[in-house]
């Protein structure tokens, strides 16, 4: 208790907070640190302190008195981009997700909630899917996968290709990324590369951090549904 409430006061000087500076803070040892980072879903302090930068993403505000007009001109821009973008990818990740035994999510915080519709659809579909966003490296998931798994990482910006580049590296499963990245060396660990697609490449909140994943996730399931009643008839 004493722990997350020092963290939620500090909140806003996270970054400059050393696990020395917590520790003594909060009258407890560094182990009592880690121990609280792994309780909350991270693998250690380092990664809590790195997951921080993703929360300036909530707190982002556009303030434009056109609001409304500006967000409805961006969706616009963003299902041209993707409908152009979006092709024969999309046949290859069906087919890998039919062959494949479980599908796997692996994204930030930020995307998690993102993929929660895709998967309840493709469990309803007979598809187990799972969704991972912390804790890489004692999740339970990621520890019973198998070659015949599917992994498919979220990372728009790329930032969060970087982070876990090494885990990925590791895995002997098939590999997707859904990303507006172009970066040949990163890019490589993965079979299937599926382009987002980016307004300009912004570092802030656009539409394509709250919408364009569910536009892809739901052309993918769409074609999912079509290839396997296809099978069936």
């Amino acid at each position: 208790m004493t722990i997350a409430k020092y963290f939620l006061i500090h909140f806003d000087r996270l970054d400059d907070i050393n696990i020395f500076d917590a520790a003594d803070e909060c009258f407890v040892t560094r182990t009592s640190i880690r121990r609280f980072a792994k309780f909350i879903g991270f693998d250690n302090f380092r990664h809590l302190k790195k997951d921080h930068e993703q929360y300036d993403y909530y707190l982002q505000f556009d303030d434009r008195e056109d609001y409304p007009d500006y967000l409805a001109d961006q969706i616009i821009q963003m299902a041209a981009n993707l409908r152009n973008v979006v092709g024969t990818d999309i046949d290859e990740i069906v087919r890998t997700i039919i062959a494949s035994r479980e599908i796997i999510f692996l994204v930030s915080d930020i995307y998690g909630a993102r993929c929660l519709e895709f998967q309840k659809e493709m469990i309803f579909s007979g598809k187990m899917v799972r969704i991972v966003s912390y804790n890489f490296s004692d999740n339970k998931v990621l520890k019973r996968i198998v070659p015949s798994d599917l992994v498919i990482v979220i990372s728009v910006l790329g930032s969060f290709t970087y982070q876990i580049d090494e885990f990925i590296s590791q895995l002997s499963c098939k590999k997707a990324i859904m990303t507006s990245m172009d970066d040949p060396d990163m890019l490589g660990n993965y079979d299937l590369v599926l382009p987002m697609g980016e307004i300009g490449h912004p570092s802030s909140k656009t539409v394509y951090h709250t919408l364009a994943i569910e536009y892809y996730l739901d052309v993918i399931y769409h074609e999912y549904q079509r290839q396997v009643r296809k099978k069936g008839t």
